[in-house]
């Protein structure tokens, strides 16, 4: 339970009194009590030197218990206490409280203290607990002697109520005295407390608002004390704190600002690798919020042992790393990890992670140097059996009738592959620097599938393939006609391409939602399930003997894709190698 400050001030003069007064009847009672046992022992003293001069030795060293009996039995009856005459061996020979016959049973005094003390020539004196009569007694011995002889003993006892009444009223009295100064600095207490407590009480309800953060309060306190000085102090603290959280809060909304703004990713954590903050590419990067992961450790909120033993390396060294780390979940990319140590008093209290994605910048170096690989092969390819060609009709082929016609077919043929490499190269460039401008009119999508089966009419005959057109004649799409007539273009290309001899290819649609789903199915001979994922990759081919005589650039699937991407939509194949293949794409309706 907590006690406020009033009724510990007022407490606080309630025990000085208190601890005052108890002293003093401690040391008060104490001294009463003393003086008293000190002005009886006095006076039994000399009584006992008056009964000692009573006593004849004859009759003490004969044990004559007849005279001496009724002689002690008179004196305590003057003097008010008990007298005991006892012989140099302990035995009690006379005792004013007790009869004849019972004298004679009581046990041998001998070890008595104030006895004992007697004996050896003192002044005997004790005080203790009576179980006879139930109260404490204080007893005085004195030696009885003959010719300087000790003999025997006489005792006197006197109960010590009178004291202890005396020292009763006394603490009644001082009681009585402490409850009223009690009383009395119970209410005087109150009065000073309030009026001590009124200004403090102040300060306390405006000093919760500076807690809360409202430093526009002041505390208003007009004497010169302490609690005068203890108000200008918290007032030139509160404009002091109120200048410095807002040039903190204006620090903060910057560093706030750019902390979140910036594409990199950047992480904070303490000396024990515990995430201090993070920003919310870090949340895009790995799929976690903020509020999950502050407060943990690193490895517990994110799950990377290589970006760990970095930060580890930095708080256990205290200098800065670089590194190139792969992300495998939730996505598989690179990034460039840069780590610096954050010091506090040149100790190390924490490190700066700033994570950069460059799975764009090296993807890029990748499609660049497979572009530059397969450009050149495939180049190189034809312009060999060009030159090749040509070197042999230089040679003298050239007037050889029979075969220089056909040398010249064979030169034909790979130059027009030269080209149409060449312009699918450029259409591929063109499409993926994404300023293509399509140009967007509604057409009836069966009609356009018509016109370019019209347009394979001879290689559908060659190979003897049956073709079916399952599109609904409703179906119309606000599209790039050109641009979608080269997506059909190519896939029908490749379907009679790779389908087989007496073979079927059929061509349907379905809607999905808000999105027109168009499927190319044939049945030729499928494509490994190891060779779906890249199907679509630039110079990709399941079959690359095969597609190079079929006159294939490897571009063409690559060109679909973009096409329809650009259009919003999405591409995708389904095969199953011997089974023939479906390749489809889907675009908003």
């Amino acid at each position: 339970m907590r006690i406020n400050f009033k009724l510990k001030l007022i407490f606080s003069y309630i025990f000085v009194i208190l601890i005052s007064f108890g002293f003093i009847a401690f040391f008060l009672d104490k001294n009463l009590e003393e003086n008293s046992l000190h002005d009886i022992e006095a006076s039994l003293i000399n009584q006992a030197y008056l009964v000692e001069n009573q006593i004849i030795t004859e009759n003490l060293k004969k044990e004559d218990v007849k005279h001496l009996g009724p002689l002690i039995t008179t004196l305590s009856e003057k003097i008010k206490c008990r007298i005991t005459v006892i012989n140099n061996l302990g035995k009690v020979l006379a005792d004013s409280e007790k009869p004849r016959n019972e004298i004679l049973q009581m046990e041998n005094h001998l070890y008595r203290p104030e006895v004992r003390m007697a004996l050896t020539n003192k002044v005997g004196i004790d005080t203790r607990y009576s179980s006879t009569l139930k109260i404490d007694m204080l007893y005085v011995a004195l030696p009885i002697r003959e010719n300087k002889e000790i003999i025997g003993v006489v005792r006197l006892a006197l109960p010590l109520r009178s004291v202890e009444k005396t020292l009763s009223e006394i603490r009644k009295a001082v009681l009585s005295g402490l409850i009223f100064a009690l009383a009395l600095a119970f209410v005087l207490g109150s009065v000073i407390a309030t009026q001590t407590i009124r200004p403090i009480n102040r300060m306390i309800s405006i000093s919760r608002k500076f807690s809360e953060g409202d430093f526009s309060r002041r505390i208003l306190q007009s004497s010169k004390d302490e609690i005068g000085e203890l108000a200008i102090t918290l007032n030139t603290m509160a404009q002091g704190l109120e200048d410095k959280v807002k040039e903190i809060k204006a620090q903060n909304q910057k560093l706030s600002a750019i902390f979140n703004s910036m594409i990199e990713g950047i992480i904070v954590v303490d000396e024990s690798s515990r995430i201090i903050s993070v920003n919310p590419t870090i949340e895009k990067i790995f799929s976690v919020s903020r509020k999950e992961v502050e407060g943990k450790v690193f490895l517990e909120a994110i799950r990377n042992n290589d970006t760990y033993e970095i930060i580890n390396s930095v708080l256990a060294n205290g200098e800065s790393l670089s590194a190139e780390i792969s992300l495998i979940l939730p996505v598989h990319k690179t990034f460039e990890i840069n780590v610096t140590p954050i010091f506090d008093n040149n100790t190390v209290s924490g490190c700066l992670i700033v994570i950069h994605d460059i799975t764009e910048i090296r993807r890029l170096e990748t499609v660049r140097s497979d572009f530059v690989a397969n450009v050149s092969h495939e180049l190189k390819t034809p312009l060999t059996s060009i030159k090749g060609f040509v070197e042999t009709l230089l040679e003298g082929a050239l007037d050889d009738k029979e075969n220089n016609r056909n040398f010249l077919k064979i030169i034909q043929n790979h130059a027009e592959r030269l080209d149409n490499l060449v312009n699918d190269l450029l259409s591929l460039s063109h499409l993926e620097s994404k300023e293509i401008m399509l140009k967007k009119i509604k057409f009836n999508i069966r009609q356009l599938v018509e016109e370019v089966i019209s347009g394979f009419s001879s290689q559908l005959k060659k190979k003897d393939i049956e073709i079916k057109n399952e599109l609904s004649d409703d179906i119309s799409l606000m599209a790039d006609r050109n641009r979608l007539e080269q997506v059909i273009t190519n896939l029908i290309d490749n379907a009679i391409k790779f389908n087989k001899e007496k073979g079927f290819i059929r061509i349907y649609g379905e809607k999905i939602n808000d999105k027109l789903k168009i499927t190319i199915e044939d049945l030729g001979s499928g494509i490994p399930e190891k060779d779906i994922p890249r199907i679509f990759e630039r110079f990709y081919r399941v079959d690359k003997a095969r597609s190079r005589e079929l006159g294939g650039t490897g571009l063409g699937l690559s060109i679909v894709k973009h096409i329809v991407e650009l259009h919003g939509g999405s591409v995708g194949v389904e095969s199953t190698e011997g089974f023939g293949s479906k390749f489809w794409f889907s675009l908003p309706k």
